[in-house]
């Protein structure tokens, strides 16, 4: 074969934690409820918070995200894809939200439309497949305009998937767009830009008459099963980094990368190749025992949640930058009206890390504060689009990034005319 088809490690890694979510769903359940529950995934509106544990069973919902996962990995590989950290992240996000709103029925229009979109570029569809795995933020649109009722049609069908199709050929111009507004400080672009695709959907559904029912899904019985799961595939990540890199050479790399002050266009596959997933592992099972400490249940959204944060670690996420946003995501989840362990809160505080930029530009304290911003933020805005975005949280951030960095950059600037000034008096 020659050397430029060759198949990357980073897939096979990819392909091995799919394997590990398979037999682990025939182990937790019946090989009929599983198929039978996935169907019933595939037929569900998914909007947030529709948890597929809760909805089709542990088994059911592991086997949606390896195969969600499984459809994506294939394209990037028919495509020749070479991949990077972003690619690193969107598969670990596939995997996380196809536990709470993704499945391939959903996801395949706007895959579709960015297919469509990179063709009429004139461009490979492989360098946009990434934009088509986070696209799938506002896959439950889909869903809901064939899911409404139990009035389900063809007609429904086909507009469903003509609505995807036209979102997915949009969602690169409206990502390119967002990404400037905030200038790289938030990490989850995509959900600002579903953020305000769904927006609008959500508003001319309603001016039509149609009322976006909130769902409310969320498993609390499956904590010792999916903590294993987590602890099985993230000490297997470390192992595999420890081992392709030798521990010196790795804790030299992963030091190089803790040391990085401005991570927002950073690749951190690039720099620590295999010492990556041994940041990814870490920052898995930290954002495992942050939930476990707060004592909340572990079920498809917070496993997925933990799944992101992994993800990410591979582009831009590291212990350093993102323990502050979690404490300052803590402090606020104990100080509004909610319970410490409500949905809306655990959730924001494990997907306020996309503030990590924050921290590393300018400081723990900056990370705490924007941590604090976020949460008080993301428990609410999720309800101006009834859940049709599923990347609430990265709307919320980037609200966060365009109203805090000015401020910081202003009274850094101030501060440092101040001592300037005393500078010269003396």
């Amino acid at each position: 074969m020659n050397e430029k088809h060759k198949i990357s490690t980073d897939y096979y890694i990819i392909l091995a934690i799919c394997a590990v979510l398979i037999i682990a769903a025939f182990v937790f359940q019946d090989a009929r409820d599983i198929f039978y529950g996935y169907a019933l995934i595939a037929f569900s509106r998914s909007v947030l918070v529709t948890d597929y544990v809760a909805l089709a069973g542990l088994g059911a919902a592991l086997v949606n995200a390896a195969a969600s996962t499984l459809f994506f990995l294939i394209l990037l590989i028919c495509c020749k894809r070479k991949p990077d950290g972003k690619v690193i992240a969107a598969l670990f996000l596939t995997i996380g939200f196809s536990l709470f709103g993704k499945n391939i029925f959903n996801s395949l229009p706007i895959c579709l439309g960015v297919l469509i979109y990179a063709k009429s570029r004139k461009e490979s569809f492989g360098e946009y497949l990434p934009l088509a795995m986070f696209g799938a933020a506002i896959a439950p649109i889909v869903s809901e305009i064939v899911f409404y009722d139990e009035n389900y049609s063809a007609w429904r069908f086909i507009a469903a998937y003509a609505v995807g199709i036209f979102i997915g050929f949009i969602f690169p111009v409206i990502c390119d767009v967002s990404r400037r507004i905030h200038n790289g400080y938030c990490l989850y672009n995509s959900g600002i830009a579903a953020g305000l695709i769904s927006l609008f959907v959500a508003g001319l559904m309603k001016s039509v008459g149609l009322e976006i029912l909130p769902e409310s899904l969320w498993d609390t019985s499956h904590t010792a099963e999916l903590v294993a799961l987590t602890l099985i595939i993230s000490v297997g990540l470390i192992v595999f980094g420890l081992v392709a890199d030798k521990p010196r050479n790795a804790f030299k790399k992963l030091h190089k990368l803790v040391k990085l002050g401005d991570i927002r266009d950073e690749d951190f596959l690039a720099i620590c190749r295999n010492s990556c997933y041994i940041n990814i592992g870490i920052m898995c099972i930290i954002s495992m025992c942050v939930m476990l400490l707060l004592g909340t249940p572990i079920n498809g959204p917070i496993l997925g949640a933990t799944f992101t944060v992994a993800g990410f670690a591979a582009a831009g996420k590291n212990l350093k930058n993102t323990i502050p946003i979690m404490v300052g995501s803590v402090i606020a989840a104990h100080f509004n009206h909610l319970e410490a362990t409500a949905p809306s809160n655990v959730l924001a505080i494990l997907f306020s890390t996309c503030l990590a930029p924050i921290a590393s530009k300018y400081g723990a304290v900056s990370g705490i504060i924007a941590g604090f911003m976020h949460v008080s933020l993301a428990i609410f805005i999720g309800s101006v689009y009834d859940g049709l975005n599923l990347y609430s949280n990265g709307f919320a951030g980037g609200f966060v990034a365009i109203t805090l960095v000015p401020l910081i950059v202003c009274f850094k600037g101030m501060l440092s005319k101040r001592k300037r000034g005393e500078g010269d008096s003396e």
